[in-house]
């Protein structure tokens, strides 16, 4: 692996490069929170520790998506405008982790089909993470294995040290682009390395008091079998009263890939467009049928549902954890469910 150094200074005048050539998508800081958008002045990079409130997942997968027009029966496609060359900057490994699970969901590896509206932006799409070194409270990635150091999915990844960063190259688009703009960068030295691998073992230690294993939820749902043979309803039902049905924690949660399908038309039907927009399985018409039938009317089950997508469907279908201990949705949670409080509650039954 190619390991070079990069200062603060330099680093703002190379991602103010790559916003010459490329949309350039960083965190900025807003009044309620840090969020990725697309970068007008480089001043606006935020480059506290701590993780945006939104994820980077709305660039692949838009909250809402128009998937083509139509006009009296004549279809037309718009993705030439998905093609442009775009810098993701400042993503955490968590959110690599989640779009690592978002490329098995939209690809034709399990079973599925490749969905040309994501990898489209996908593929045009460069990923320059960083490492993070103050992992907040609400946190649990290590327990997830997504974080707080990233092992795979980016093209370039950055750790803080003292007076600069170290940055790691992990592909050969990350390769070309150091390559390219070389005079930034110096090499990196193996002390270097070392005080990376200091901070990585520290850092595993802050999640110490966080004592759940994953693996054993799993196996306790994969028992349960959604039947209530082991996980009794009642379980179920204290959680789902204190769901408020907002969706929040779908809408902001990175693997969340849900969606529903709408047209807008004009009066006559005959002009309009198709789109893609996201939806919420705790939405009680989720699952409502043309016919007006709903299997998931009970909040209890849409609840329960969530939970077992989260941490025993995603691995049976896709292979990985659909959960990368962002703890973004008990952030915004009005009823304070705390998924990785439910987990240990699920692990001790």
């Amino acid at each position: 692996m190619i390991l070079l150094t990069i200062d603060r200074e330099s680093l703002l005048k190379f991602l103010d490069k790559l916003k010459r050539e490329a949309e350039l998508i960083a965190p900025v800081q807003r009044l309620g929170g840090a969020t990725f958008e697309q970068i007008k002045d480089i001043d606006e990079v935020n480059f506290l520790e701590g993780n945006p409130l939104s994820s980077p997942k709305q660039f692949f997968f838009p909250q809402t998506d128009e998937l083509f027009q139509f006009r009296k029966g004549v279809f037309s496609f718009k993705e030439e405008a998905e093609r442009k060359r775009r810098i993701l900057f400042g993503i955490r490994p968590c959110d690599l982790a989640a779009l690592e699970f978002s490329d098995r969901f939209f690809s034709s590896e399990h079973g599925g089909y490749e969905d040309i509206y994501y990898w489209i932006r996908r593929r045009n799409t460069l990923l320059v993470g960083i490492n993070c070194l103050e992992p907040e409270e609400s946190c649990f990635c290590f327990l997830c294995g997504s974080g707080p150091f990233a092992r795979r999915g980016y093209d370039l990844q950055l750790t803080p040290l003292e007076n600069f960063y170290l940055v790691e190259v992990g592909s050969s688009q990350g390769e070309k682009l150091v390559s390219t703009y070389s005079d930034f960068f110096s090499p990196a030295s193996p002390g270097d390395r070392r005080e990376k691998e200091i901070l990585e073992e520290k850092l595993e230690g802050k999640f110490s008091h966080k004592r759940i294993e994953l693996k054993k939820v799993t196996s306790r749902l994969l028992e349960d079998g959604f039947s209530g043979a082991v996980i009794e309803n009642e379980f179920w039902e204290e959680i789902g009263n204190h769901c408020l049905d907002c969706g929040g924690c779908n809408y902001i949660c990175p693997t969340c890939t849900c969606f529903s399908i709408m047209d807008k038309t004009d009066r006559n039907i005959e002009v309009g467009e198709r789109m893609r927009i996201w939806d919420s399985c705790n939405f009680s018409g989720f699952t409502r049928m043309a016919s007006g039938a709903n299997p998931g009317e009970n909040k209890r089950d849409r609840i329960k549902r969530r939970f077992f997508c989260k941490l025993l469907y995603s691995q049976e279908n896709q292979g990985l954890l659909g959960c990368v201990g962002c703890g973004r949705c008990w952030k915004v949670c009005y009823g304070e469910i705390d998924i990785l409080k439910v987990a240990g509650e699920i692990q001790v039954k």
